[in-house]
């Protein structure tokens, strides 16, 4: 037995190599693209060598001009400017090589290092993400992460049920499906299954409300399904526009440590070669319409934003209270409706609220704790202008509208127009194309190198595991202020390569799950990461069905062009959507009439600030005035 283990050791050590040798091949050839040899290095160096042809058609052209061999003179003169013509060529080509050969040191060691960085500072930025949790919120949290990684153990995968649910009886059967899972046993897994179920569906029901995804992963893993590297994992919703918008208005809170983790993760998988697909749709035909139709879907984009942005703003605000020790029971919003989300923020900035309004009250009558009323009054302030910020979201979102509906009935009359006229017809023509997100080797290496430098300057602490003992003085610990900061320069970095601003850009990106980074683990290799982050990214399967099937919807809501039989068999030949879907879409789907209105549609309403939470924060704002604290509010 232990000669077996031994095996097992220097196989884990072989692929360990493998995967270093794998990740060093790769870092050379990125690191080598943009400095090869340029053409007109090329040129001269031909030319200079060349010296004997050139020797030979100066002889051959004398003869032939004068009929005599050329003069020994001459050709002594052509001998001698071929061989220093050479030598200066080699010493070109030398000097070439040994500046080309640093430069594909220097930018191999920083995409090198780049790659080693980023997934440390997405593990530190999780952790500091269960920094202000309740022990319980911890426990959902870390759970659903270990769910969601690809290669589980049993035992791992009954830590999380059991941390997850408080059922040592379901963990069992969660540890039994996975062993049989493993074993290829899947009539016994299902057995299992089965047993399990009501109990799954039980805890399934109560995580559901406020941990959607951490429930969904907890159900597929008691159904022994996994997923697998070419799925990737859903990325948060609306991280880029939380992101770009703490940039615009210089307010940090706007966006939170989960979107730090996913624009890391979007630059990681970048520098690694990932390729978002999308697909992208140009309309020509009648000026008018076409004028009305680029209006429309303007109009439309800038709804669609103002939606988001609502559900961005109450995100945002949720995880601000959720840090200031306001349990909201909401870890990530992510798959939780908008009415939810208000209602949980709106029952938080109660209690804080309440809370800002007790400890008023106990420095009032004590002339004791003024410390403690002044950072709760901060809290509340903060937490006030986020909420307000989602309140002027959804006033925008209302303007946006009324605005989408003035397009709408613009572009109905013109096309209602067109279309009455005799012998007129609606010309159109449409080209659908496939657009790549990527970074091509020259653009890997800048975006690695200008990263690199930034954390460098910043003096962010390297290793993800912190040990008690205290940092060096030349590092600093990675907080939630910095790890925005982070964020921030990514973003910053990327915007001009992949156009990160435009909102087609953004739902691309969003709608494209991320390469899943759950094979890495903290204290990896430099070379191993970048073998794995290149092996992940390209595992990653480009699925453009749904957003064939969206478009499929847009060429006969909008652009009025029937679904044939011809285009239907193109989107599930090239994109392979679904055919039943475009089927179902041909024969139901009708294009906006004139009567259409989007007065059913409904906002996403937020009321304004409650004059409560004003009051008190008032009353707090006068009575630290009083007392004359240091860092008080500038009325």
């Amino acid at each position: 037995m232990p000669h077996l283990f031994g095996i097992s050791r220097k196989k884990q050590e072989s692929d360990d190599l493998k995967l270093e040798e794998r990740g060093l091949r790769w870092l050379e050839k990125v690191a080598r693209a943009p400095h090869q040899e340029s053409w007109s290095v090329t040129i001269i160096q031909y030319a200079w060598t060349a010296g004997p042809v050139s020797l030979l058609a100066a002889a051959g052209g004398w003869y032939l001009s004068y009929g005599t061999s050329m003069p020994t003179e001459k050709a002594l003169y052509f001998v001698g400017y071929s061989i220093i013509a050479i030598i200066l060529g080699l010493i070109t080509k030398l000097t070439y090589n040994m500046t080309h050969g640093r430069k594909l040191e220097k930018d191999r060691t920083s995409l090198l290092d780049t790659i080693d960085r980023i997934p440390e500072i997405i593990y530190i930025v999780r952790d500091l993400v269960q920094r202000n949790l309740s022990e319980e919120s911890r426990r959902i949290h870390s759970a659903g992460i270990l769910l969601r990684k690809l290669d589980l153990g049993p035992e791992w995968v009954a830590t999380a049920i059991e941390d997850l649910t408080g059922d040592k009886e379901l963990a069992k059967q969660a540890e039994k499906i996975e062993i049989f899972r493993r074993a290829g046993l899947y009539n016994r897994m299902r057995d299992v299954v089965e047993n399990a179920k009501k109990r799954t569906e039980d805890a399934y029901q109560q995580l559901k409300e406020h941990h959607p995804r951490t429930a969904e992963a907890m159900r597929q893993r008691m159904n022994g399904i996994v997923t697998t590297p070419h799925h990737g994992q859903k990325r948060e919703t609306l991280f880029i526009e939380r992101i770009l918008t703490a940039i615009e208005q210089d307010n940090e809170e706007l966006m939170t440590l989960h979107d730090v983790e996913e624009m890391l993760t979007l630059c990681f998988e970048l520098i690694c070669g990932r390729e978002i697909a999308y697909l992208k749709i140009e309309y020509t035909g009648h000026w008018d319409l076409a004028k009305a139709l680029d209006k429309l879907e303007e109009e439309r984009n800038d709804y669609r934003i103002s939606r988001a942005r609502v559900y961005s703003r109450l995100k945002a605000l949720t995880n601000y209270l959720n840090n200031t020790g306001i349990n909201t029971q909401i870890v990530s919003a992510q798959g939780i409706s908008a009415n939810k989300l208000l209602s949980t923020t709106v029952s938080a900035m109660d209690e804080l609220s309440r809370q800002v309004r007790d400890a008023r009250q106990l420095t009032s009558r004590t002339d004791k704790h003024t410390m403690a009323l002044n950072i709760k009054a901060q809290q509340l302030d903060k937490a006030l202008q986020l909420y307000n910020e989602s309140h002027r979201a959804y006033l925008k979102q209302g303007r946006d509208s009324q605005r989408l509906k003035r397009a709408l009935k613009q572009w109905q009359s013109r096309s209602n127009t067109l279309q009455s006229k005799q012998n007129e017809s609606l010309k159109r023509s449409l080209t659908i194309s496939e657009q790549i997100i990527s970074l091509d080797d020259e653009a890997r290496v800048a975006v690695a190198r200008r990263l690199n430098r930034f954390l460098e300057e910043s003096r962010l602490r390297r290793d993800s595991l912190r040990q008690d003992d205290p940092l060096p003085i030349a590092e600093k610990d990675l907080t939630a202020t910095r790890a925005r900061e982070v964020a921030i320069e990514v973003s910053t970095i990327l915007d001009p390569y992949i156009e990160l601003h435009d909102p087609q850009i953004q739902r691309a990106i969003e709608n494209a799950n991320a390469s899943s980074l759950a094979s890495l683990e903290p204290g990896m290799s430099a070379k191993t990461k970048a073998a794995l982050g290149e092996a992940m990214a390209s595992a990653v399967e480009k699925n453009l069905a749904a957003s064939a099937e969206r478009l499929a919807q847009n060429l006969i809501r909008y652009y009025r062009v029937p679904l044939s039989e011809k285009t239907i068999h193109f989107l599930t030949q090239t994109y392979n959507a679904s055919r039943e879907r475009l089927e179902f879409i041909a024969q139901y789907e009708t294009p906006l009439s004139a009567n259409y209105s989007l007065d059913n549609v409904s906002l996403i309403e937020v009321p304004p600030a409650k004059n409560s939470w004003q009051i008190d924060l008032y009353n707090a704002r006068r009575l630290i005035s009083r007392y004359n604290i240091k860092g008080a509010f500038n009325s």
